[in-house]
């Protein structure tokens, strides 16, 4: 009986741990390469419609919109295993869906409005430089996003332990969240300050009040609070290892880069445009206002 017992012992399947395996795990597509799967296709997409049509209505549906299929489609992968997701995964994916919804549905608006966006006519003249607006497209968003998608690596897959007690990281993930939210409030705020101020003045005038007076891009500066309020909701996740916190900190650096660039002129001439519409008043308010951090002295 105990020979038995013994000869039938290999052929019995081993207990499979709580949630999946690290097999089946690894084996499952990986959230970045899936996410910038879906940003590579659809700016793609976007090269091809600008290539075709010249048109500069999609700009902002699909550049922006890009980013709810590319973090949704691997976080509801990740849903489907049965380990339950973190609550900082879910807020961040809940800060990510509202921002892009919000962000792409204006934009989009603005454009059939609009029509045109003059910041960018010399530069989609051209296939170079259609090509590189896409381009530098699908990397923002792959970038950005970067927090968000290495915290859906499941933790069995990570080898590193934390030594940081997670009540810590619990009071920095609700921390990013908050400042995530305050970043949503103060980009739609401004946005909403701006549409209102060029629907109700002349052409000839720019907005100087509001957020607008602390601020020479106060959107971005809320754009720049929701992704750091990123980075802190996914901390936990991306302290795991050294690679995967400082992966997760280009998101914020990639922004601000990309955001200094456009402020100050090296990405679309929006600088010379502004001064050649609105003259010296508007270089005496670049000179008088911050660039993207705001400057809280002014009452409005």
């Amino acid at each position: 009986m105990r020979q038995r017992k013994k000869a039938s012992a290999p052929n019995q399947a081993p207990t499979p741990p709580s949630g999946a395996s690290p097999t089946a795990l690894s084996a499952s597509p990986s959230p970045l390469i899936t996410s910038a799967k879906v940003f590579g296709s659809v700016n793609a997409a976007g090269l091809l419609i600008s290539v075709l049509t010249g048109s500069h209505v999609h700009l902002d549906l699909l550049g922006t919109g890009a980013f709810i299929p590319a973090t949704l489609i691997p976080f509801m992968r990740l849903a489907r295993n049965p380990k339950p997701l973190s609550a900082s995964l879910m807020g961040s994916q809940l800060i990510i869906t509202a921002w892009a919804f919000r962000l792409a549905t204006f934009l989009f608006y603005r454009a059939t409005v609009l029509k045109h966006d003059g910041r960018l006519t010399e530069t989609l003249s051209t296939f170079s430089g259609t090509f590189g607006f896409w381009y530098l497209s699908a990397l923002w968003g792959i970038f950005c996003t970067l927090p968000h998608v290495l915290a859906m690596y499941p933790s069995s897959l990570i080898v590193k332990k934390i030594s940081a007690p997670s009540s810590v990281f619990a009071a920095i993930s609700s921390f990013g969240f908050i400042i995530s939210l305050a970043g949503l409030f103060i980009e739609a705020i401004a946005d909403f300050q701006k549409w209102n101020f060029k629907m109700t003045h002349t052409n000839d005038q720019f907005i100087s009040s509001g957020l607008w007076s602390i601020s020479q891009h106060p959107n971005y500066f809320g754009n720049l609070l929701i992704f750091f309020g990123l980075f802190l909701q996914n901390s936990q996740a991306l302290c795991t290892a050294p690679w995967r916190l400082a992966a997760g900190l280009l998101a914020p650096l990639f922004m601000y880069g990309l955001f200094y660039a456009q402020c100050t002129g090296l990405v679309a001439d929006a600088v010379g445009i502004g001064i050649g519409k609105y003259g010296p008043s508007y270089e005496l308010w670049m000179k008088s206002t911050p660039l993207i951090f705001p400057r809280f002295k002014k009452s409005w």
